[in-house]
């Protein structure tokens, strides 16, 4: 979940939903990844403290896999490094927005004694990776990515970064270090994983090694989370109101006035038609991401509710959510030198297993 680059936008990179595979796997990464022992990695940018669009995308995804896939190596990556793709950050709000990510990430409920929650920027054999894999790629394949094209146009007069053009291949470095057998993505996010899988795969090809395994795509079964003031759009920091997103440690207050203010229609009945009634099936949508049910189970339970009651419903059990991750986030946020000692403990671990992909790629490549 790379959630900077299209929330700010997000490979939402390698989780197993469960222990259930994708459509997406291949007989490719079948065969490859029966030399390869199971290893999961995600990533999530640093934006600060994440809304319900990535609680429900990503981090809850994440919760069922620290439980339900405890032997597995799980590696989940704040990616602070991609996070420059489009331009430099003042290094204020970019450490304050690394710190608030973790805290949080903590209070959802990553166990960092189960979860190695880490900093990617602290190993910086990934870049060194992500230039060797960029020996492999050419410049006409990424600019054919749909996150090129939609980031672009806005550079037309100043020239487009570099690191836009070439994130896919960091990201592919992200994954391809941890030598990690799954991925899980959304579903904008397809081209990108045949990407990655094509790396890998030509990355063995090139050197006549099997150095990585061919990652399985993983697809979230959850919808996309919308914005309350444009449902055409999905719930993102980048959203120019404030009320267009929740945030998972909203007051109570502030999770009734911003669902009490979104869009709707005037049609007072509920339906789920995302066609038609694009704001109503939103929040429906947010309903049955609460409950973990489907729009349609919403609808008929709340059959007799008009679109007043079915926000009022929606306010009252996000707070029954959100009220215990935000208690939590409020606590650990007062020891901030106890969150960076976790995170530096489990760098330390993250770094070990990359050094021994890095041994095996450099010597493979002629490095050493």
């Amino acid at each position: 979940s790379y959630d900077r680059m299209g929330g700010r936008s997000a490979l939402r990179c390698a989780t197993v939903i469960a222990s259930r595979l994708s459509s997406t796997e291949t007989t490719a990464a079948t065969a490859s990844n029966k030399i390869h022992p199971d290893v999961i990695l995600s990533g999530i940018q640093p934006t600060g403290v994440p809304h319900l669009g990535n609680y429900y995308g990503a981090i809850r995804p994440w919760l069922k896999i620290q439980k339900d896939r405890s032997s597995t190596p799980f590696f989940l990556g704040i990616a602070d490094m991609h996070a420059i793709s489009l331009g430099p950050i003042p290094a204020d709000k970019f450490r304050h927005d690394v710190f608030h990510m973790a805290a949080s990430l903590m209070a959802a409920g990553i166990d960092p004694s189960a979860t190695v929650l880490f900093r990617m920027s602290t190993i910086p054999e990934i870049a060194q990776l992500s230039w060797i894999l960029s020996s492999l790629q050419t410049e006409n394949k990424l600019k054919r990515l749909p996150q090129y094209k939609e980031k672009s146009n806005r550079f037309a007069r100043s020239g487009v970064p570099l690191g836009l053009l070439t994130y896919p291949v960091l990201q592919a470095a992200d994954v391809l270090a941890f030598r990690a057998t799954h991925v899980p993505v959304g579903a904008d996010q397809a081209q990108h994983v045949n990407l990655l899988t094509d790396l890998a795969q030509s990355a063995n090809s090139a050197w006549n090694e099997e150095l990585f395994p061919v990652p399985t795509a993983m697809i979230s079964p959850h919808a996309r989370i919308k914005s309350l003031r444009a449902p055409q759009q999905k719930m993102s920091k980048s959203d120019s109101s404030e009320r267009g997103r929740i945030n998972i440690t909203d007051d109570a207050d502030s999770i009734l006035d911003k669902i009490r203010k979104a869009q709707t229609d005037s049609i007072p009945e509920i339906e789920y038609n995302p066609g038609r009634r694009t704001a109503v099936s939103n929040l429906i949508d947010l309903l049955a991401a609460v409950r973990e049910t489907t729009p349609e189970e919403v609808v008929t339970d709340c059959k007799e509710f008009n679109t007043v009651q079915l926000k009022d419903a929606l306010a009252a059990e996000t707070e029954v959510l959100i009220a215990p991750i935000r208690n939590r986030y409020e606590t650990i946020i007062k020891d901030p030198k106890e969150v960076y000692r976790i995170l530096e403990a489990n760098e330390e671990k993250a770094r070990a297993t990359v050094a021994e992909t890095m041994k095996i790629v450099l010597k493979a490549v002629g490095f050493r």
